[in-house]
């Protein structure tokens, strides 16, 4: 969603707010309309932040037990959907639901079928230029999900094929190689999940089929576990945010030749405050990266790159000492990083060297002082945000 359709959003929201105060007032006998400061005293009072400690720990050892992501093993689902009318819903801003089922399958045997509604979700992805099948959001029933492995989700991001061509499922991996990268260096990251879904259609002349999707940890769930709380604030400049995790994430966009991302516009980042009043971004979405290397992918004419397959360090300017601290959770988890793509279920020999190959360069240039303090310190451009 962009900046200026969140800001809509939430106008929205505020005056339907007040509308519904007044309806409530005329409802309860009648009394006099209230004037704007007395409906704005009547107005149910947001949770205060932070809660105690109490509260703050139960919450987040709900978020840690959630059975979807305690596990990386593929598991298998089907989903039963009118698909196309699904997936002709590409309008970015619509929120229009529609009815399915979900089949959690064990043993190559399907389960319940549980009542679903799901939409097309995303910006580039959702339109049908780039993707034929969109990426989904479903949501779910809570008092049909005790027991299942989807226990304790109110909603989900599910990231899907797009084509049918063999290519995006490799790029499919690659993205899920991305996110998985990103759990490995720090737990302030979105958890991932892949399975094998088969999409039926209610029409029964198409024939189900089956291809690799991800599953996302909600932003909140994940915000929980980190003792904090999301705050989609835009238009925060590197000076507000906590400098320490600022210039991890952005080391981290180095490492994938990242850069489709916007601290400012809320472009492809997560905003938190902690419990201790820190505030810092998450990244996500990672299809424009080098290390995915879609065809689709383009980076933004005005970083002036030849593809996004090159790197560039968009984060804040420090010095020498900064940089290597940064670093060295990087080159403590090395050996890890480098063995995963070759632990991905079904990626290809080709796609697998590729991305071996791009993270090798990484480690290689932080190995050197002189290639660190080029592209970190000399040649880092001094701006106040992105």
């Amino acid at each position: 969603m962009s900046v200026r359709s969140l800001l809509s959003v939430l106008a929205a929201v505020g005056m339907a707010a007040t509308l519904l105060g007044a309806v409530d007032g005329t409802r309860a006998q009648a009394p006099p309309a209230p004037q704007p400061a007395q409906a704005a005293t009547q107005a149910k009072s947001p949770k205060p932040w932070p809660p105690d400690a109490d509260t703050l720990k139960k919450r987040r050892l709900e978020a840690e037990a959630l059975p979807l992501f305690s596990s990386l093993e593929p598991f298998d689902v089907t989903i039963t959907a009118d698909f196309k009318a699904v997936q002709r819903d590409r309008n970015v801003d619509s929120k229009k639901l529609y009815p399915g089922t979900l089949s959690i399958v064990t043993g190559g045997v399907a389960g319940p079928a549980i009542p679903i509604q799901l939409r097309t979700r995303g910006n580039v992805r959702r339109n049908n230029r780039t993707c034929g099948f969109a990426p989904l959001r479903l949501e779910f029933p809570k008092d049909q999900l005790k027991g299942t492995i989807f226990e304790g989700q109110g909603a989900v991001k599910l990231g899907t094929h797009c084509q049918d061509a063999d290519v995006f499922q490799q790029y499919m991996l690659k993205e899920y190689l991305a996110n998985r990268l990103l759990n490995t260096v720090t737990p302030r990251s979105l958890r991932v999940r892949l399975a094998h879904v088969t999409y039926a259609d209610t029409d029964a002349g198409k024939k189900p089929y089956m291809k690799l999707g991800i599953f996302y940890e909600d932003a909140d769930d994940m915000a929980k576990r980190m003792d904090a709380r999301e705050l989609p604030v835009p238009r925060q400049m590197f000076s507000g945010l906590d400098q320490a995790s600022l210039l991890f994430v952005s080391l981290f966009q180095y490492m994938i030749g990242n850069t489709d991302y916007s601290i400012i516009m809320l472009h492809n980042v997560i905003m938190l405050d902690d419990a201790k009043g820190v505030r810092y971004v998450v990244p996500y979405d990672f299809d424009y990266s080098g290390l995915v290397y879609a065809h689709y992918a383009v980076a933004a004419k005005a970083l002036e790159l030849s593809s996004v397959r090159e790197r560039l360090y968009r984060g804040p300017c420090k010095t020498e000492a900064e940089l290597e601290s940064a670093l060295e959770p990087f080159r403590a988890k090395k050996d890890e990083i480098l063995a995963l793509p070759a632990s991905l279920p079904d990626i290809e020999e080709g796609p697998r060297k590729n991305v071996e190959k791009y993270l090798n360069e990484f480690f290689e240039q932080i190995s050197r002082p002189d290639k660190v303090k080029r592209t970190f310190v000399t040649d880092c451009k001094p701006i106040g945000g992105m």
